[in-house]
């Protein structure tokens, strides 16, 4: 299992797609900073507030995401390498397929958490920029009093790197059904806009909106920032990983039918 593990990750890291959704990623960080700082000085105004925010973690990481679980399940179907790997079972694999995504889902999160650290810790000031703060890691920002512990910090960045994993888990069964990363990246990147509105609606019907809190789906900047407690944020990670672990048993499910030509 360790082999496989380590395999994966190096052909990730090897993958030219893979390179580029972590280009875009940190990209758009430093986009996403610069320009809400730009907002917090004035140099921008309300009107272009709204550009900056689709550089926030909560697009970019749906889109780049789900970009790299495509590469990761589907590249094995369309360059037959699952032939190869077939032999460990197909419980080992998904399961690995689970914890590489998760690896590298938290090394897609980082540098939005490098980014607010930066803030922080030099002094930046963003007050102003609340209009860009979709991010957890803005709102870090503009909450931070200067008592808060880095051990909370740190906690606060596992659990939305957990959430997110949560989250895009759900493009793993998309991604052993579907196999095109392209298609898989399409799917991940509208479901991630649907949720928004899935919660909105959710909130309606008390029935779904209580199977809806037992999801990664309804956490938020308020529930996990470091204004947060450290109690939401422990409950956060377990919700993820627990529906991370019922994504890859339906995937499992899907792959037990799926036919290796």
């Amino acid at each position: 299992m360790k082999g496989m593990f380590c395999a994966a990750l190096y052909r990730m890291w090897k993958s030219t797609g893979t390179r580029i959704a972590f280009f875009i990623t940190y990209v758009a960080t430093v986009f996403y900073f610069v320009l809400a700082r730009m907002v917090a000085v004035g140099k921008l105004g309300a009107a272009q507030a709204g550009s900056v925010s689709g550089l926030g973690d909560a697009m970019i990481i749906w889109l780049c995401g789900s970009l790299v679980i495509g590469l990761l399940v589907g590249l094995d179907f369309e360059n037959k390498t699952i032939h190869g790997v077939i032999g460990f079972g197909r419980k080992k694999i998904i399961g690995n397929y689970v914890a590489v995504f998760a690896v590298l889902v938290t090394l897609l999160v980082l540098p939005y958490t490098i980014g607010s650290l930066v803030c922080i810790f030099g002094g930046i000031d963003m007050t102003g920029a609340e209009q860009t703060a979709i991010s957890i890691y803005m709102g870090n920002v503009l909450g931070y009093s200067g008592d808060v512990a880095p051990g909370k910090m740190i906690l606060s960045y596992l659990s939305y790197a957990m959430v997110y994993v949560g989250q895009l888990s759900i493009c793993i069964p998309a991604a052993v059904k579907l196999k095109k990363p392209a298609a898989v990246t399409a799917f991940g990147f509208f479901f991630g806009m649907l949720s928004a509105l899935l919660a909105t609606l959710a909130s309606k019907v008390e029935i779904v909106d209580n199977i809806y809190k037992l999801t990664p789906y309804n956490y938020n900047m308020e529930t996990l920032g470091i204004g947060g407690s450290y109690g939401d944020m422990f409950l956060a990670i377990a919700v993820s990983l627990v529906f991370a672990g019922l994504m890859g048993g339906v995937s499992w499910g899907l792959f037990r039918k799926a036919e290796i030509k």
